[in-house]
């Protein structure tokens, strides 16, 4: 029996600041080998037997990140490009509306953790052989330990027809601590493992029972939707796309819905979901030379570039990013988000936004960001170039240091090299493109009253951003 997969690729991971941004939200950190979380999500549904062309949801501003992912498998996938996030209810619901009704979906978010692949791909297989089309089936991770950042889901013990499931009760919201060591010793809970599989028909028909105000204006959405078929992606109108509702799939189906099994998967399975917990997935890692402790034991200290030295603690866990560095003990870091929060308060920018930001043409570095200036370093791909577009509060000077730069501006175009520069004055349409195939590299040196990124009005964008 054939299956096709749904990666949900949404959500901000405001829990690992401060390495993921609104910007680069966790699933597209190279955080284990230099792999991304979608890098394993994607390496895990390869190997799955008659699998159909899968499909993934995610930020319309994330969907370069995606097909720079799929790239590296040379795998094509249908992508839903969403113009905010609505949660995992519309996103599960939209996935089922572009599937053929009788197709099978294996729904997984994209920033967890599985070990084993061999076991997960026959667990999958296992469960496609006993579908129906009229149950959910999810899969369940025993507690091995009691978490307060998991849901979890508690079964009857009688098991469904021998074929190892076990009849769903209910979903429970995240518990706390007291609770949650009751559940280790109750073989009746499950960790809730956010991986469903089900026929499209019966998912449709499941949150349309469930959720009828997010399903009709996923519905008037659905309708009005724009396909590309060259790039295979689906694109949305946003005005329409922010009346809908915002619910998890487990508040709006899960806790109500009856025909649910529970399949127990028996593999290593983490969410990823905090610094605690990829701190306890890397305990055996050897420290990097940029690392240096002195009378410090048990802690996780993570920097990319610079030097980070310790003297006389224990279990900390630092990160060091580009513009920001984390300090916390370990078993805290659940709270990182209380810090994101406030940070947003005060105006802060480094919960958007990186020192270096990826786009589809390429990738920038801010230099320098102060009151009277900005200055970037931008690399242009080969081939690839920036929208036509102008700013409303800032002039712009770019300088060129490496290849040859193609440049129009208000109508005249120009042809620059390592050396030679340009002035580029408010309001001007101006556009920077790289023909060569070898990376471009120019020093951008903005002036004005304003300098942010969303003071950059497109006119017309090859990413249809």
């Amino acid at each position: 029996m054939s299956i096709k997969a749904v990666i949900l690729c949404g959500g901000s991971g405001s829990r690992l600041w401060p390495e993921s941004r609104e910007s680069l939200p966790k699933q597209f950190i190279p955080i284990f080998e230099g792999k991304t979380l979608l890098d394993l999500t994607i390496e895990r549904i390869l190997n799955i037997q008659n699998q159909k062309k899968p499909i993934i949801i995610c930020n319309k501003k994330h969907g370069f990140l995606v097909k720079k992912s799929l790239k590296k498998f040379n795998l094509k996938a249908d992508i839903i490009l969403e113009p905010e996030g609505k949660n995992t209810t519309a996103a599960i619901y939209l996935a089922a509306k572009s599937s053929p009704k009788n197709a099978n979906l294996l729904i997984m978010p994209s920033d967890h953790l599985i070990s084993d692949k061999e076991i997960f791909i026959e667990d999958i297989s296992n469960i496609t052989r006993i579908l129906t089309s009229k149950h959910w089936f999810t899969l369940g991770v025993k507690p091995n330990k009691p978490s307060e950042a998991y849901g979890y889901i508690k079964v009857s013990r009688e098991k469904e027809n021998n074929n190892n499931l076990l009849k769903v009760i209910h979903f429970i919201e995240k518990p706390k601590k007291e609770i949650a060591v009751k559940f280790i010793n109750d073989d009746n809970y499950f960790w809730n493992s956010g991986i469903f599989i089900g026929k499209a028909s019966m998912i449709i028909s499941s949150i349309k029972e469930h959720a009828p105000d997010i399903t009709k204006k996923c519905d008037e959405v659905f309708d009005k939707r724009t396909i590309n078929k060259k790039t295979s992606e689906i694109n949305f109108l946003p005005h329409l796309f922010s009346t809908i509702p915002s619910q998890s799939i487990d508040y709006s189906v899960m806790e109500r819905e009856k025909n649910i099994y529970l399949y127990p998967l028996n593999i290593k399975w983490s969410d990823v979901g905090s610094w605690d917990t990829i701190a306890e997935i890397n305990q055996k890692n050897t420290t990097p030379k940029n690392i240096i402790e002195i009378d410090s034991k048990d802690n996780f200290v993570r920097s990319k570039k610079r030097v980070i030295a310790t003297i006389g603690v224990k279990d900390l866990i630092i990160i060091d990013s580009e513009n920001a560095t984390l300090i916390t003990k370990k078993n805290h870091s659940e709270k990182v988000k209380l810090i994101v929060n406030k940070l947003i308060e005060r105006g802060f920018n480094e919960t958007k936004e990186n020192s270096f930001e990826d786009r589809p043409w390429g990738q920038f570095q801010i230099l320098l960001d102060n009151d009277h200036c900005k200055v970037k370093k931008i690399e242009i791909n080969p081939k690839s170039r920036l929208s036509l577009q102008f700013h409303n509060f800032r002039s712009e000077h770019w300088l060129v240091v490496y290849g040859q730069a193609h440049i129009y501006l208000d109508g005249i175009n120009t042809t620059m090299g390592p050396g030679e520069s340009i002035d580029i004055p408010v309001k001007s349409h101006h556009y920077i493109e790289n023909k060569s195939s070898k990376k471009l590299v120019i020093i951008e040196t903005q002036l004005g009253s304003y300098f942010g990124e969303d003071d950059i009005i497109r006119i017309d964008d090859p990413y249809s951003r």
